[in-house]
């Protein structure tokens, strides 16, 4: 059975610093994206599916409603005697690190959201937590555009092999009004698609800045860690550098 996390959406972080003791990490799997009515939408179309004789199909989607989990590390530790333990996507921390951790009360620990290494400017957070909000939004209107550019030079090659017209005469024909119209409601269906994408990864964002914040990281509601972790890939990094732990 999937085990569907709820999105995290902390109220009272706090910063907690010292040296990390008895440290245990275990490489579990829960969905940290997708929720309980994901699977209950890819569920309904499965079975829509199947009563339209579209066999394949309805194997394919229910696969996907039955693979929404995704590993991560699950941390538990002291750091100076204090319980703390939680999500992170990649822990690439030890006994002995001299840490700032980002915290929440619980009933007995504090939960983890993000945890720093300042010795080396080493940075991991819970689960698909990388950028603030504002490198989100443009992170987002980056591939919007890319997108788009990407289906204009497909049609223009497509239109021009198909039609056996020259480059430029398929560039004319992007004018044409009713050709016009059907481009721009593809990128209207492409802007839809960004934003639903956008809006679904912000509490992520949200959830990073306030750790960023609450770290003292400098500029965290600009900070972006899969761009700052660029070029300074050190030897005993593991491959999830860069993408699920990161240096700030």
């Amino acid at each position: 059975m999937t085990n569907f996390l709820d999105h995290p959406a902390p109220a009272g972080l706090v910063k907690l610093s010292g040296k990390i003791s008895n440290y245990t990490v275990t490489s579990e799997s829960a969905s940290f994206f997708f929720t309980r009515s994901d699977q209950t939408k890819l569920g309904l179309i499965a079975i829509a599916a199947s009563l339209a004789e579209m066999g394949g199909q309805a194997m394919s989607v229910a696969s996907n409603a039955s693979a929404m989990e995704e590993e991560a590390d699950y941390v538990r530790c002291d750091i100076d005697g204090m319980k703390v333990s939680g999500w992170l996507w990649r822990s690439p921390f030890k006994d002995g690190d001299i840490v700032d951790a980002a915290v929440e009360w619980r009933t007995d620990h504090y939960e983890l959201l993000g945890m720093a290494r300042p010795a080396d400017r080493t940075v991991a957070l819970y689960p698909h937590c990388s950028r603030s909000m504002v490198p989100h939004v443009k992170n987002a209107i980056k591939w919007w555009l890319y997108v788009s550019l990407f289906f204009d030079v497909g049609m223009l090659v497509l239109m021009s092999s198909v039609d056996e017209v020259t480059l430029e005469q398929a560039w004319a024909s992007f004018f044409d009004e009713d050709f016009r119209w059907f481009m721009l409601g593809m990128h209207v269906v492409i802007a839809i698609a960004t934003h639903d994408m956008t809006r679904r990864w912000a509490p992520f964002a949200k959830v990073a800045e306030k750790v960023f914040s609450t770290l003292g990281l400098p500029n965290p509601k600009s900070t972006d860690l899969v761009k700052s972790s660029k070029g300074r890939h050190q030897p005993n990094d593991s491959m999830e550098y860069g993408v699920m732990y990161f240096r700030y």
